[in-house]
């Protein structure tokens, strides 16, 4: 949407072995070159790729302490300092001033936020501050995992007045069965009633588990409709290929006390959310000081997280059942 409005706009995906300085860097290169095909005054243009060129090589010099070749002449003294916070605010300043003089706006979009190393998080909010004070034509925005927001807050308390959270709930069943039926539709492909509602229990509107289900009903159908027989195969298919791909790397992630706070917490409420209260001791804890350690660690792993106060519950459907099928579970 900003760039059908011909605004600069970009999206990253943090990574979590890399510095976000130079992930931020990566992704201001293309916007500069397409702030420079858009734009109408080109040397206003111009000087924001110089800007972002500064902003390059003073981040790339700062992780591998080596001057590093960005392909464009930098603006000296601006964004040029390493510091994340300062060149990034001083960049947006640049970037605001000239895209409000143009009468457009610009947009970074950061994907997996949650993975971004916090005193780094805390420069950007701090850059969207300065942002926010001169009341600039920049959006930032993120998406994330449930702790998306406590994170935020931790980085920098003010965040919360920075920032809207809008949760992404799982899909209701009529939006899963849309979100399977329609694109087989315009393949010309319908599904029987029972076999549509069977998906979408089995899915528990998770959008990923709607694709990965929906894949396998597709796969083993040989024609129109899908039926409830082709569904009764693909589902355990589909199910095994989650267990491998999706659940397993996940509880690998838990160290093994954290596994027995997963494995208490599957035995207590299932995929419903459980009482911390009674996790804990189910899980060895005497100490609410220790278990509230490992629930946070949890939680910042994106395993698990917080939907109201007192309780925990799983990030995805299903991942209970998987726990109660563990070898040795007896969850």
């Amino acid at each position: 949407m900003a760039s059908e409005q011909d605004w600069g706009a970009e999206v990253f995906e943090v990574r979590p072995d890399g510095d976000l300085r130079l992930q931020i860097a990566e992704a201001l290169r293309p916007m500069a070159r397409e702030i420079s095909r858009k734009w109408r005054n080109k040397e206003r243009a111009a000087r924001i790729g110089r800007i972002v060129a500064s902003f390059a090589k003073a981040a790339a010099s700062t992780v591998t302490q080596l001057p590093l070749d960005w392909g464009e002449e930098p603006e000296r003294g601006v964004a040029d300092s390493g510091a994340l916070d300062t060149d990034l605010s001083e960049f947006f300043l640049a970037l605001g001033e000239a895209a409000q003089q143009e009468g457009v706006g610009a947009a970074l979009l950061i994907d997996e936020m949650q993975e971004a190393e916090p005193r780094q998080l805390a420069a950007v909010i701090s850059a969207v501050h300065r942002v926010n004070q001169e009341q600039l034509p920049i959006v930032v925005g993120g998406a994330g995992l449930p702790p998306i927001a406590r994170i935020l807050s931790d980085a920098r308390l003010y965040s919360e007045r920075l920032f809207h959270i809008h949760p992404v709930e799982r899909l209701n069943a009529d939006d899963s069965a849309l979100a399977l039926s329609e694109p087989a539709h315009q393949q010309g492909v319908l599904y029987t009633p029972d076999a549509l509602a069977a998906l979408v229990e089995a899915s528990g509107g998770y959008p990923f588990f709607i694709q990965t289900y929906g894949k396998h009903a597709w796969d083993r159908a040989s024609k129109t409709p899908v039926n409830a027989s082709d569904v009764e195969i693909a589902i355990p298919q589909a199910y095994s290929e989650l267990c491998e791909s999706f659940f397993r790397p996940r509880y690998e992630r838990a160290r093994p006390s954290e596994r027995s706070y997963l494995h208490a917490m599957a035995k207590i409420g299932g995929d419903d959310p459980a009482p911390t209260r009674d996790v804990a001791p189910e899980a060895g804890y005497q100490d609410q000081g220790a278990a509230s350690q490992t629930r946070d660690s949890l939680i910042n792993k994106g395993l698990i997280y917080a939907p109201e106060r007192g309780y925990v519950a799983f990030t995805v459907p299903s991942m209970a059942p998987y726990l109660a099928n563990l070898p040795g579970s007896e969850t």
